[in-house]
């Protein structure tokens, strides 16, 4: 059910004093990636707050969910002595506020009438984002020099989740955006997409983690003769 259908039927049933209604969020996803090269499993992750004014608390929220997200789609951190697979690099962040027209639907069964109206308000919106962005780790000796700055490195693949509505805070965002990245972690659906979140299933997607590589079986003895 869209999220415009939705809201109507969370408010009927807080009138009627009935059980808490779903948390759904629109997230708005634009993915790409470079299907010529392999998506790897291993990465350094380098995250940043755009805004240059780091809350420690909503950076650790992020940084979590983030590495969340990548293990919920099978990939992990190594250590920095390690070479990864891919260099990645995260941000997250709350936008400006900004004017938007917003479209408001009545039930015919709120109303008491056989019509449903519409109104339309102006209302102030803020941009919650997450992006996560990977990139080809440079070749093994290849720091960068004095006058010799190392070359950007080739991008992989890179996921932006967005979600628009009136409020500024991050945190509670988060899991939505985050998991709505997962499915598109190294993929090119060729379009932007727009997938209904619900904050409760967020959650329960960024703990599922794919089952572990079976070991190598052990050669089996080569009989001799006697």
């Amino acid at each position: 059910m869209a999220l415009r259908q939705l809201l109507p039927w969370c408010s009927l049933l807080a009138m009627l004093g009935l059980a808490g209604c779903m948390t759904v969020h629109n997230v708005t996803i634009d993915a790409i990636s470079d299907r010529t090269k392999p998506l790897g499993a291993t990465y350094h992750l380098e995250v940043n707050d755009p805004s240059g004014g780091v809350d420690p608390t909503v950076h650790g929220a992020a940084v979590e969910t983030i590495m969340d997200a990548l293990a919920a789609r099978g990939l992990y951190e190594v250590p920095a002595s390690v070479r990864p697979d891919m260099m990645i690099e995260a941000s997250y962040g709350t936008g400006h506020g900004y004017i938007k027209i917003i479209n408001e639907a009545n039930t015919p069964i709120l109303l008491g009438s056989s019509l449903p109206t519409n109104n339309s308000k102006a209302v102030v919106v803020y941009d919650k984002t997450l992006e996560i962005t990977a990139r080809a780790p440079a070749p093994p000796g290849a720091a960068s020099r004095p006058g010799h700055p190392a070359k950007p490195l080739d991008e992989l693949w890179s996921v932006k989740a967005k979600i628009m509505d009136n409020k500024q805070e991050l945190i509670p965002y988060l899991p939505a955006l985050a998991s709505a990245c997962i499915d598109y972690i190294g993929e090119n659906p060729g379009r932007e997409l727009t997938l209904p979140v619900e904050a409760g299933q967020a959650k329960v997607l960024l703990q599922q983690r794919p089952a572990a590589p079976a070991p190598a079986a052990a050669p089996a003895p080569v009989a001799t003769a006697p």
